[in-house]
């Protein structure tokens, strides 16, 4: 379980940054998480490979949490480390542009629904379409054709 938590904690801290707007309630979800995973890890197969099994349990739970009080999913804080999985610019100039171009996606990402939210963000993860079908309970065309219909939305101003 700790190396899990180790392995994908930057991950499931990037998730609580996108489902909640104060670092109470990140802090919250964050240690909801790592409580599902733990009752959850002796009922593990391997039926989907480990990454699979765990973001769907931490996505489940983010969704839960946040619709069970009733809580504002809101705008994506990008002190979180959002995106940290995309690669930073070696330059400073490089790095402010590359910063402001974070925000505007981070501001966009912020304002769609859930459901839409969660497949960006697992795209964002980097998991391919069969992962994110198997994380969202969806066929993998599925996850295409909406994954392709949010960058079409998300490029527009």
């Amino acid at each position: 379980m700790i190396r899990l938590l180790d392995e994908y904690g930057p991950a499931i801290r990037r998730l609580c940054a996108a489902y909640t707007a104060s670092a109470g309630d990140r802090e919250d979800l964050a240690q909801e998480i790592a409580l599902n995973l733990w009752t959850a890890l002796p009922r593990f197969r391997g039926a989907a490979s480990e990454r699979t099994w765990l973001y769907r349990i931490a996505h489940n739970v983010a969704l839960t949490y946040v619709h069970k009080a009733r809580r504002y999913a809101g705008p994506l804080d990008c002190s979180e480390g959002v995106l940290d999985a995309l690669a930073a610019a070696d330059d400073v100039e490089g790095q402010a542009a590359r910063a402001e171009q974070q925000q505007r996606l981070l501001t966009a990402v912020s304002r769609l629904p859930l459901d839409d939210r969660r497949l960006v963000l697992l795209y964002l993860e980097g998991l391919t379409g069969a992962e994110m079908a198997a994380v969202l309970g969806i066929s993998e065309a599925n996850a295409a054709t909406r994954l392709s219909r949010l960058r079409k939305e998300l490029v527009q101003p």
